[in-house]
């Protein structure tokens, strides 16, 4: 990446040259800035600071006010939130080349969670203030703001959605196991179990939807946990199903 004539390289000493160089090159394969026109990308390099973090160092806490946002140019860095007996939920491990913590640019200015480096890591910060004016000068930048969010929006959807499903696996395999036992068949070789209501009846039981219950049916037959005819199941692997996490 060649740097183009500006106010804000002109006149860098070498090493600073070649500090703002490496950064417009990780920002380059950045989603957010790919393609981006070489004076435009060249200026954000300018306008960054190289920050290096230990192993375990906490970047920012949930709250804090923010300087800006972040691009992981090494390392690795986890986004997290703390919960109220005192364990760290972890949101999503974001790696180089990948930015995070955009909502500080149209939000309220503070941190939503805490970042935490998983190693040795260095991160790019994007000022919020020279971001914000640099959006001034290209409109195009705010669009890809909003970009960025929405895969991370994106991301958290399908996160939630995935968790849904296994608490709904949990209630389902415990709801199965219960009916086994009390049939006495639980120690039987591959028993059959008939569903002694609907299905959207035993969905709304269960507090889950009835889509959500074929969904986990259907996974666990392609499992080869169960068998499925009509009303009537085969359990195939019990201690599968004796296996499932119980909900948090």
């Amino acid at each position: 990446m060649t740097l183009p004539e500006n106010s804000a390289n002109r006149g860098l000493n070498p090493n600073a040259q070649a500090k703002v160089m490496m950064i417009g090159q990780t920002l380059r394969k950045t989603p957010l800035f790919a393609n981006l026109p070489p004076s435009i990308l060249g200026r954000l390099a300018a306008g960054c600071v190289l920050q290096s973090l230990a192993k375990g160092e906490i970047l920012f806490h949930a709250g804090m006010r923010a300087e800006g946002f972040y691009v992981v140019h090494t390392g690795a860095v986890n986004l997290h939130r703390v919960t109220a007996d005192g364990r760290e939920q972890v949101i999503r491990v974001f790696y180089p080349g990948e930015s995070f913590a955009e909502i500080v640019i149209v939000g309220d200015g503070s941190f939503p969670a805490s970042a935490k480096a998983t190693q040795e890591s260095k991160v790019i910060l994007i000022p919020g203030a020279f971001f914000r004016q640099e959006i001034q000068n290209d409109p195009d930048l705010a669009l890809r703001i909003l970009a960025s969010m929405s895969m991370h929006l994106r991301f958290l959807v399908e996160t939630i959605e995935d968790l849904k499903l296994k608490q709904a696996e949990t209630r389902v395999a415990q709801w199965l196991l219960r009916q086994l036992n009390e049939s006495g068949k639980i120690n039987h070789n591959e028993p059959t179990l008939t569903l002694p209501l609907a299905k959207h009846l035993l969905a709304s039981q269960l507090g889950i939807t009835s889509e959500t219950l074929s969904r986990v049916l259907a996974g666990f037959r392609e499992r080869n946990w169960l068998s499925i005819e009509g009303k009537a199941i085969t359990f195939l692997a019990i201690d599968a199903l004796r296996q499932m996490p119980g909900e948090q």
